[in-house]
């Protein structure tokens, strides 16, 4: 079995495990969902075996792989904590099953940032997202990410502890 953790009302954070790997595939392998993140192979002992390599980044607090649930163990989607250093982390591979209900997208976001932020301890989230991805820059600005940096190909945007902080007295509702 593995860890569920819940931060926020309807949202748990189940780290991945190999069972979930066709799951895992059936989001990242999806032309409309991933349109917009790296490209994955959509053969299993691939995935398999990446896996297995995050398994040993995660036991050594580098990298944290979540699949989004609700309380029945429904599941809602995937994201990631990634290159973490110092007092920074990257919050990355996130994707939603199409239909969510309204407000989940933002429960999953608050649910990670609440880990990140306040279990981990990090102090500054770094977004990048593709620069065509304007949905997601725009979502992300809405919460509060500020600019950073640009390049040819993507938009970092930067999440500060005190962001969150703010965020989450607006959307309190969306907590224990």
């Amino acid at each position: 079995m593995s860890k569920r953790i819940k931060l926020t009302k309807k949202i748990y954070l189940k780290e991945v495990t190999i069972k979930d790997v066709n799951y895992i595939l059936k989001l990242r392998t999806n032309k409309n969902l991933s349109k917009y993140l790296n490209p994955t192979s959509n053969n299993k002992k691939d995935q398999i075996a990446w896996l297995k390599k995050y398994f040993l980044r995660r036991k050594a607090g580098k990298e944290f792989y979540y699949i989004f649930q609700l309380s029945n163990k429904k599941k809602l989607g995937i994201g990631r904590i990634i290159h973490l250093k110092k007092n920074l982390f990257h919050f990355g591979g996130w994707i939603l099953e199409k239909n969510a209900e309204p407000g989940i997208a933002l429960e999953c976001c608050l649910s990670i940032y609440e880990y990140a932020f306040n279990y981990l301890k990090y102090k500054k989230c770094l977004n990048w997202i593709n620069i065509e991805n304007t949905k997601v820059i725009n979502y992300h600005k809405i919460l509060g990410s500020t600019f950073y940096k640009k390049t040819k190909k993507e938009i970092f945007l930067e999440f500060t502890k005190n962001s969150y902080k703010e965020l989450k007295m607006k959307f309190n509702y969306y907590y224990l």
